[in-house]
């Protein structure tokens, strides 16, 4: 397909769910987004200044639109709240203050209708002082089964080895209990008893705990503070074997009763302890990695990657069915208890200089004030956290950037009402601010009149709007989740590097920890050949070589790659480069005297086309039959074009088939040495023909990458003087005087799939055409021609090379043209702007909450051509969009202008090549019978790919085929035309990637015609229309393109955007057809009303099934953009 050109990956359609993330899988948890909230903090639905469970799913809208599939809550139960809910009253039920067991089953279920999980805590170390449990043992018995419950003990000298872990405000971990005259044991506060889990009996009632919560539907648990469950002489208490026993008898009891349920270990421990908690995949699923938070801010700070590598290489391998669980901040202070000494002075020093910001051994400071609201540090952190082993948690909050108080009590100042708008209580809650369970943040950086929901999902490039592209696209790459991880070599270590890798998929992540611009020489030799994507915008970047691949990264930067083995495009990308050292082996040696001159004599251009040709034509770009059998490859002519010790050739290959077809392809041949050898050899190993051995050693090879034979190529163009070759002549046929400096500089460009082009001085294009047919290339012919009568809109032609052979008409070897300084094609013009379209758009769709729907547009997203003469007046588009598009609509105007004065060029047209003839009678019956034919060729395809088609693209393949008729009709409907304009000389591939760019204006190129057409086909004369068809299903084809690259990350927004999509096609097509029409006003080439139309749309819809034809038979993953075109087309009332 010669369509439009783009590095946009384009999948049939958005993709609904995570992939792995169904409902039925029992590793969800890898997969996972877990967002933390505490049920007072997020929104108060009742107005009494303490948020609810009724409030939180009010707002559980807000977090799927987040992208988030787990929703973690705080301690909800009843509780004195002397520890924020961590001290339990009363296991098996909810604080009132919250609402009730009701409202939390209906959460629940909101929850799971939203594809979103809950995991809740499981407090499994103690209880409050309050709880029954403990009340009931404090009046029990010494030794009774009441008392059992708890450890107590005589003395609290007992385990003198075990630390005090809130050193600030316990000073024992042991405390006198007045009615038990004795002492009970406490890991954290004094009001919080440790229950006995020595004791089988506490084990059951715990079970007992987690199998209530698990049927009314929660997903998975939170149990807090496991290490310290049991206890015994002699030890520290901690990790002892009887507390894993305890969690493997929990996770036999879940696995028993309950399917795709997960349990998650906080073990504040060094990972290599932790790895107990896993088991052998026997206890818990999942494990927080503490010490490789801090190490993270460590590293940012320092600006040097060790701490991140030296605690990754620390972290054990875990069981394949197990996961870490990463975060940056939470509802605890940043623990410093994973780092030693120095380093933890060093934190402190860094991140929390006033004492007030420190507790325990942590710092009690939000993710956003901690790296002093840098949006860069947040964005890369976040990257990080996103992209390392294991599933990513945000607390709430964090996404919009909240600050903290940290003049509020313990560690409540991170705990502060969510800020929803700008409104009073930061639209937390409609109660008097008195009544507020906390103040919200109120300072002028981090305060909820600039930091709030509300301001951010109306700025498209907010922290909140880049934190929903992040997840989207972590969500998206299954690899993250559940793939390995290699750091990857690199020379800066302020520059951290990895790999991310599963059987299906690589993703290298690179981020420069430093706040200046960095340069960065990664080692990706074992990656040589793949090309590296970047997954927020899908660009391409250069293809990796085997040398150290270069990159300069801005101040806390951070770029996922997806490693692709081949460019992500719409038309036909090469095919990647094979190995160099893998082809130098492949390639065969010829053995040549000292005389290279002669090599194109009979005895070595025998063993040059039995053994090298093929695989060399094969491994080209521009070789067009390479499914087909090639029955006999032979150099059938050449000239020679440079003498001496590195002579080079003209030379013409002949290919033919064992189908019984034939072709003749331009291979210009370089015999190079030495370094330049080694250069072409390197850098472009498949451009290497065979090796020469013997007296002197090199290689042969396209000549196309020689500058020198590119300058003589050049020169021949511009002499008339024929240069004879073995079978015929070269001739030059100079246009205009060529003008460029005595030392030639090229480069080469992309080309197509047909042809090879190289820039001289920036000043002129050499365009090569490999495949070599009898009779004039439409490039030259129409470049002449257009040249000749004065249309400027194109790049003006200098110079061809002609081949004459006797008894064949003269062909065409290349055209020299001059270059236009221009801002890139049509298509990257229109893509770019797409992209702000559609993030503007989503914006304001967000920011309506859907309320302000849009209309899809007319059929085919075109202008009635019939009712819009008649009436002399078009309808006014939306004026949203009106706002935001109208100068891309004046562009496309200027494009439509442009046009018809190639057309009305084309019309003035003589003789036979050029003069314009009536689309009528025989010529009518020709243009239908080939419309009907191809249709029937294309819908025959279709129908033999559906089984291979994925489901959606089934579904409109199938609506397609059951169109047949429909097609055929709207085909058929030319035949009728009584009037249908003229056929000339078109460009016959018109599409937003054959133009530039200039300033305001355009400059249209490339009319070689479609390349898979014979000559004959391209030369033909045909509506002008055909033309117009082609632009309209550019702008087609760039709206869909740019939508599925928009909502790859973000499914859900693409049927809010679809209308949309189509409301820029259509007037985006609109504008360019009115300024066309008005323009070709007086001209009979076209036809008038109702006719224009009819045969308009029989023409975009042959554009549609040849866009089929290609997409079916190269990227069946995007046949999507032109059955929804065919659709349109055939269908306008349905579609």
């Amino acid at each position: 397909m010669a369509s439009t050109a783009t590095n946009l990956t384009l999948p049939v359609e958005p993709v609904s769910s995570a992939p792995g993330a169904t409902d039925d899988d029992p590793l969800w948890y890898k997969d996972a987004i877990i967002y933390q909230a505490h049920v007072k903090s997020f929104f108060d639905y009742n107005n009494d200044g303490v948020g609810d469970f009724l409030g939180l799913t009010q707002k559980l809208d807000y977090l799927q639109a987040l992208g988030i599939t787990c929703l973690w809550l705080l301690p909800f139960f009843p509780s004195p709240l002397r520890d924020d809910g961590y001290d339990i009253a009363d296991y098996r039920n909810v604080h009132p203050s919250y609402g009730t067991l009701d409202d939390f089953t209906a959460l629940v279920i909101a929850a799971h209708e939203r594809r979103i999980k809950i995991l809740i805590e499981l407090v499994v170390n103690h209880t409050s002082d309050q709880h029954p449990w403990f009340q009931r043992a404090r009046h029990a018995p010494a030794g009774s089964p009441e008392r059992e419950f708890y450890v107590w003990s005589d003395t609290d000298q007992k385990f003198p080895e075990t630390r005090i872990i809130f050193c600030d405000t316990e000073k024992s971990n042991w405390t006198f209990d007045p009615v038990a005259k004795q002492y009970y044991w406490h890991r954290f506060f004094a009001h919080q008893p440790d229950l006995n889990h020595n004791n089988p009996a506490v084990v059951e009632a715990v079970i007992d705990v987690m199998k209530f919560w698990l049927d009314i539907g929660v997903d998975a648990l939170r149990l807090d503070a496991v290490p310290y469950l049991c206890v015994r002489e002699g030890t520290n208490n901690e990790n002892l074997p009887e507390t894993h026993e305890v969690l493997k008898r929990m996770r036999r009891e879940l696995d028993a009763a309950y399917d795709n349920r997960m349990l998650l270990a906080e073990a504040n421990q060094w990972p290599a302890d932790v790895r107990a908690y896993f088991g052998d995949g026997d206890e818990c699923h999942m494990a927080f990695h503490f010490p490789l938070m801090p190490r993270m801010f460590m590293a940012l700070r320092q600006e040097d990657r060790y701490p991140i590598i030296e605690i990754m290489s620390q972290t054990p391998d875990i069981p394949e069915n197990c996961q870490w669980a990463l975060f940056l901040r939470n509802h605890d202070e940043l623990t410093l208890e994973m780092v030693t000494d120095e380093e933890r002075d060093y934190m402190y020093q860094t991140y929390a200089a006033d004492p007030q910001m420190r507790i325990n051994l942590g710092i009690r400071r939000r993710l956003a004030p901690l790296v002093e609201n840098s949006r860069r540090r947040v964005e890369l952190l976040n990257s990080l956290l996103f992209s390392l082993p294991g599933t990513p948690i945000i607390y709430y909050g964090d996404e919009l950037g909240m600050g903290d108080n940290i003049y509020l009590g313990d560690r409540n100042g991170v705990r502060t009402p969510m800020q929803w708008s700008s409104d009073r209580n930061a639209g937390f809650s409609r109660a008097d601010a008195a009544r507020l369970f906390a103040p919200p943040i109120m300072d002028p950086v981090n305060g909820y009149q600039a930091i709030n929901v509300e301001a951010q999902e109306r700025y498209p490039f907010s922290l909140l709007n880049w934190m929903k592209r992040l997840i989207a696209m972590r969500k998206q790459h299954r690899v993250i989740g559940r793939g390995s991880l290699e750091f990857v070599g690199c020379s800066n270590r302020k520059v951290l590097a990895y790999l991310r890798r599963d059987e299906k998929e690589t993703i290298l992540v690179i981020a420069n920890l430093s706040r200046h611009l960095q340069p960065a020489e990664i080692e990706l030799a074992p990656f040589a050949g793949l090309i590296p994507i970047e997954m927020h915008g899908l660009t391409e970047f250069p293809r990796i070589a085997e040398r150290p691949y270069f990159l300069t990264l801005g101040p806390y930067s951070a770029y996922w790659f997806s490693l692709q083995p081949a460019s992500l495009q719409v038309t036909p990308a090469p095919r990647s480069p094979a190995d160099a050292t893998a082809l130098a082996e492949a390639v065969p040696a010829l053995l040549v005297g000292v005389n290279w001159e002669n090599v194109l004599d009979a005895a070595t251009r025998v063993v040059l086309d039995r053994q090298a040709l093929v695989p060399f034509l094969k491994r080209q770009r521009w070789f067009g039959s390479k499914a087909r059998e090639v029955r006999q490859a032979r150099f059938s002519d050449w000239s020679r074009i440079r003498g001496g010790s590195n002579p080079a050739f003209v030379a013409m290959a002949s290919v033919s088939y064992s189908d019984g077809w034939s072709e003749t392809y331009l291979v210009p041949l370089a015999l190079v040495s030495g370094e330049q050898d080694r250069a072409i050899t390197t850098s472009s190993p498949s451009a290497v023909l065979a090796r020469i051995t013997g007296a002197r050693k090199g290689a042969i090879v396209d000549g196309f990458l020689d500058d020198d034979t590119c300058s003589r190529i050049m020169a021949l163009a511009e002499q008339r003087k024929p240069l004879p070759s073995a079978k015929g002549a070269l001739r030059g046929a100079p246009v205009t005087t060529i003008e460029v400096a005595a030392e030639h500089k090229w480069t080469r460009g992309g080309g197509d799939q047909s042809n090879s082009v190289a820039f001289v001085n920036e000043q002129y294009v050499l365009k090569l055409f490999r495949r070599i047919e009898p009779g004039p290339n439409p490039e030259f012919e129409i470049s002449a021609f257009l040249t000749g009568h004065g249309f400027t809109q194109m790049p003006a032609l200098a110079a061809a090379l002609l081949y004459d052979r006797p008894g064949l008409e003269t062909g065409t070897l290349a055209v020299l043209q001059t270059a236009v300084k221009n801002q890139g094609s049509g298509w990257d013009f229109t893509i770019d702007e797409l992209r702000r379209y559609y993030e503007r758009v989503s914006a304001r769709v967000k920011r309506t909450e859907g309320q302000e729907s849009l209309s899809a547009p007319p059929v085919a997203g075109l202008v009635d051509a019939s009712s819009a003469e008649e009436s002399g007046a078009l309808q006014e588009p939306p004026p949203f969009f009106a706002a935001i598009e109208n100068w891309y609509l004046a562009t496309a105007a200027t494009l439509g202008r442009r046009t018809a004065q190639m057309h009305l060029t084309f019309g003035a047209g003589t003789g036979e090549a050029f003069a314009p003839e009536p689309l009528a009678g025989v010529v009518l019956v020709a243009l239908t019978d080939r419309l009907r034919e191809h249709a029937a060729s294309a819908l025959d395809l279709l129908q033999s790919k559906l089984p291979a088609l994925g489901e959606a693209p089934q579904i409109q393949a199938a609506a397609v085929l059951a169109a047949r008729d429909a097609i055929v009709d709207r085909l058929e409907a030319t035949a009728h035309l009584s009037a249908a304009g003229m056929t000339t000389r078109v460009h016959g591939d018109y599409h937003l990637g054959q133009i530039l760019r200039t300033e305001d204006d355009f400059v249209i190129l490339d009319f070689e015609g479609e390349p898979a057409h014979t000559l004959a086909e391209r030369r033909a004369k045909q509506s002008p229309l055909k033309d117009v068809a082609g632009m309209a299903r550019s702008f087609s084809y760039a709206a869909y393109a740019s939508l599925f690259a928009f909502t790859v990350h973000a499914p859900d927004d693409y049927g809010a955007l679809k209308n949309w999509a189509d409301t820029w096609e259509y007037w985006a097509s609109q504008s360019f057809l009115k300024a066309y029409l008005a323009t070709m006003a007086e001209s009979p080439l076209i036809p008038k009303g109702r006719q224009f139309d009819d045969l308009l749309k029989a023409l975009m819809l042959e554009k549609a099934l040849y866009e089929l034809e290609y997409e079916l038979n190269n990227r069946p993953d995007s046949v999507g953009i032109p059955l929804i075109g065919i659709l349109k087309l055939a269908l306008p009332l349905q579609s």
